[in-house]
């Protein structure tokens, strides 16, 4: 019987876990870079990949390698976590579950970027690009939850669930609608991604914040908050064990984007509480098709149409 990792690498497209992943693949000859990381290159015919910025050993091209060291080196995961995570793409029949391996976490500091010390780029473009309500951004605000940097893009902290002083993850939206742009601030915890927590016993997923506040200005006249957590790439969908292993919460409502990536997400998360936290209660909520893939595309829909 062949090993998981060898039918891993042999059965998964690294193209398609990147993309997957969050990533945005980006055309270069026979190759593929990434958007968010020019230096990576992913070789589709032989399904491999290298970055040239990172030094290598031996005649490489820098580091790089299989869709499993891709999975360790761009997801910031284990090896066990990354065979673990890739098993799902894969037709295991009669192969057993590898044995849980202690997940070593890397130290990391987050350095958020410099405050501008005024939110007037920020304002104007969740408001009037993505039709945010005030209220709903000057919560963030208060809450030390959004910023606007010295670039002018809007800057989401969130903190730790149970060190609520300490950022734990910033990701960054340009607020220039010609030039999009969007990103992960480096030292970003993905064991726990971006939480807000509004003390409500409900979980609702999201794949972006501006999702996340979407939601919350569509349900402004709701009495309950629902605690929102937002993942970075829906890849990343795991770290909610982080919090529902805590036992506090009593239900999760999906609602990723409805693309077929979003799709598969929102099956592996019910799959994955159905073996899991079966006692915890879920629902699964998609953006309408008609309406627009995510739900900031739903909500700009009903304030401009």
């Amino acid at each position: 019987m062949e090993r998981l990792s060898d039918l891993i690498k042999q059965q998964v497209n690294i193209t398609d876990y990147a993309r997957y992943s969050g990533f945005t693949l980006v055309k270069k000859g026979k190759y593929y870079s990434l958007k968010e990381h020019d230096s990576v290159i992913i070789d589709p015919i032989k399904n491999c990949f290298w970055q040239n910025s990172v030094s290598g050993s031996g005649s490489s091209i820098g580091r790089g390698g299989s869709v499993i060291d891709f999975a360790v080196y761009m997801n910031d995961l284990s090896v066990g976590d990354a065979i673990r995570e890739l098993r799902a793409w894969v037709d295991y029949k009669n192969i057993k579950p590898a044995a849980k391996q202690q997940i070593v976490k890397k130290n990391k500091t987050l350095n958020l970027p410099p405050n501008a010390g005024n939110m007037k780029r920020v304002f104007a473009y969740l408001i009037q690009t993505r039709c945010i309500a005030p209220s709903v951004i000057q919560e963030f605000v208060d809450r030390k939850m959004l910023y606007q940097d010295t670039h002018g893009n809007c800057v989401f902290v969130a903190y730790d669930f149970d060190n609520p002083e300490k950022p734990i993850f910033a990701s960054l939206r340009g607020t220039n609608t010609y030039k999009p742009f969007y990103g992960d601030v480096e030292g970003c915890d993905y064991d726990k991604c971006f939480f807000v927590d509004n003390n409500s016993e409900t979980i609702c997923i999201t794949e972006s914040v501006i999702d996340a506040m979407s939601i919350m200005t569509m349900t402004l006249m709701d009495e309950a908050k629902m605690n929102y957590l937002v993942l970075a790439g829906v890849g990343k969908w795991k770290c909610i064990k982080n919090y529902l292993q805590t036992g506090r919460f009593k239900k999760v409502v999906i609602a990723v984007d409805n693309d077929e990536k979003g799709r598969e997400a929102a099956e592996l998360i019910w799959n994955y509480m159905d073996e899991n936290f079966s006692n915890i209660q879920k629902s699964k909520v998609l953006p309408p098709e008609a309406k627009g893939k995510d739900w900031n595309s739903v909500l700009q829909g009903m304030k401009k149409g």
